[in-house]
C-alpha cells in the first residue's frame, strides 16, 4: 500500500485496531504474571550494549534473589522504594525484585539537575529507599548528590541512615559498583544478601489482592512540581494488556524500546509484555538518545518500534547519511506528542514494511496508554477515544 499523507500534521497512518470482543481483566498481580511464564527458556529481554539476554526462568531467578536481598538488608512489606535509572538491565530487575518482596517501588529520571529535585521526590513518597543509577557511570555523582539531601549519611550505618530532612529514609543503594561510600550499600551488596532459604521465605504473593498497591509514580512536573500518583498491579497489568492487544503484540513480536523505563506506561508495557504475550523486549543501550538503536534493531531484527517524534526524526535523520535500512520493523508505535507529513515519509523510506504505524498518549495517572489513534483520528483536534476496557467519567 503506497503512503498517503496530507499536508497538515497527523497522528497516525494506517492503525486499525481490531474488537477483539469484550476486554476481560486479568485479576493477577506482578509476581503472579512472572511465575507463570518462569518455566520457558525464551529469551524475554535483552540489554545490547550489556551484552545480556534474559530468559523468562533468569528473570524469575533474579527477581526472587533481589527480592531476598532487599527485605534481608532490613526492609519490610509495604515498605516504599525510589529507583531512579535510565534503561539499565537491574532497573527492570530492580522493579520486579521490589514487587516480588512486596515493596511499594517508584520509577523516576536519574538526571537531576540539583539535589533538591532529588528531596523533593524522598519526601513526597516517603520512601524508606533510595536505588540510585548515575547517569554519567560513576558512583561518585551519585553520592555527592545523595549527601547533598542528607549529610548524616557519612556517620550512618548502612540501612541505618538518620537524616532530619528525610526521616524515612533508611537505605541508600548506589547502583553503580565502582567505589563504595560511607553509609550506603551497592547492588552487589544486596544481591549477596540473598540465600537459598531467605528465597524461600518470601513473603506469599498468592495471598495477596490485585488491588493493592504496587507503585507510586510522579507526574512530569512540567507546568508544577510533579504529583504522586498510586497504582495497583491490577492497573498496572491490565493497562498493559489494553496496550499490547491494541498494538498487536504477538508471540513473534520483537520489541524495541528507546523510551526511558522510568516513565511508568513505558515500564510496564517493555517489562509485562512479554510476560502476556511470550515477546521479546530489546533495549539497545541506558541513555536519553540511544545512538546505536537502528543497528541493535537490524541486529536482532525487531519487529515493532517504540520511540517519540523528537527521537525518531534525529535518529532517521542519522540513519539517512549510513544508509539503513530496516525491513524487519512492521509497527511503529510513536508516544507523547505530534507526528509531522515529513517524520512519515521518513520513516517509509527506511522502515518500508512499517505499515501500522501508531501514536498514543502517555499517562502516568494511570500507568498506561489509554489512548491510541488510528488513521481518521487527528487528535490535534480532537481528544481521541480511550482503548477498549477504559471508561470514561464526566464529572
Amino acid at each position: 500500500m503506497p503512503l498517503e499523507v496530507r499536508k497538515e500534521d497527523v497522528f497516525c497512518l494506517d492503525f486499525a485496531r481490531k474488537k477483539k470482543g469484550e476486554f476481560i481483566p486479568y485479576e493477577a498481580t506482578i509476581p503472579e504474571l512472572v511465575y507463570r511464564k518462569c518455566s520457558s527458556d525464551r529469551i524475554a529481554v535483552i540489554f545490547d550494549s550489556e551484552k545480556l539476554a534474559l530468559t523468562f526462568g533468569q528473570l524469575k531467578n533474579e527477581m526472587e534473589q533481589l527480592a531476598a536481598g532487599l527485605l534481608s538488608s532490613g526492609l519490610q512489606q509495604a515498605d516504599r522504594i525510589l529507583i531512579c535509572g535510565h534503561n539499565h538491565s537491574q532497573v527492570l530487575l530492580a522493579a520486579l525484585g521490589a514487587a516480588r518482596a512486596g515493596l511499594v517501588f517508584s520509577l523516576a529520571s536519574p538526571s537531576f539537575n540539583y539535589s533538591d529535585q532529588l528531596k523533593h521526590l524522598l519526601e513526597l513518597g516517603q520512601f524508606r529507599a533510595l536505588v540510585l543509577f548515575s547517569p554519567n557511570g560513576g558512583s561518585d555523582w551519585a553520592n555527592n548528590i545523595v549527601l547533598e539531601c542528607c549529610p548524616e549519611l557519612q556517620a550512618s550505618l548502612k540501612g541505618h541512615t538518620k537524616c532530619k530532612a528525610l526521616p524515612k529514609l533508611t537505605h541508600v543503594i548506589l547502583a553503580n559498583e565502582d567505589h563504595k561510600h560511607a553509609g550506603t550499600f551497592t547492588l552487589s551488596e544486596i544481591y549477596g544478601k540473598s540465600t537459598k532459604e531467605r528465597i524461600e521465605k518470601l513473603p506469599h504473593y498468592t495471598q495477596w489482592n490485585c488491588h493493592k498497591l504496587a507503585a507510586i509514580q510522579f507526574t512530569l512536573g512540567s507546568t508544577a512540581p510533579p504529583k504522586s500518583v498510586g497504582l495497583t498491579h491490577y492497573q498496572l497489568i491490565n493497562g498493559c494488556r489494553i496496550a499490547a492487544n491494541a498494538i498487536g503484540v504477538q508471540r513473534e513480536t520483537i520489541l524495541s524500546c528507546a523510551l526511558p523505563m522510568f516513565r511508568i506506561p513505558v515500564f510496564c508495557l517493555v517489562a509485562f509484555t512479554p510476560f502476556l504475550k511470550e515477546s521479546c523486549s530489546v533495549f539497545s543501550e541506558p541513555t536519553p538518545l540511544p545512538r546505536f538503536l537502528f543497528n541493535s534493531i537490524k541486529k536482532y531484527k525487531c519487529t515493532n518500534l517504540l520511540s517519540n517524534a523528537a527521537a525518531l526524526r534525529l535518529l532517521l535523520s542519522m540513519a539517512r547519511t549510513q544508509k539503513i535500512l530496516l525491513p524487519s520493523v512492521n509497527t511503529v508505535i510513536l508516544l507523547g506528542e505530534r507526528v509531522s507529513t515529513q517524520l512519515l515519509t521518513s520513516i517509509e523510506k527506511i522502515m518500508k514494511n512499517a505499515k501500522k504505524i501508531a501514536v498514543g498518549m502517555l499517562s502516568t495517572e494511570v500507568g498506561a496508554v489509554p489512548i491510541l489513534s488510528d488513521n481518521t483520528t487527528n487528535l490535534a483536534k480532537a481528544i481521541g477515544k480511550p482503548l477498549e476496557g477504559y471508561q470514561v467519567r464526566k464529572k
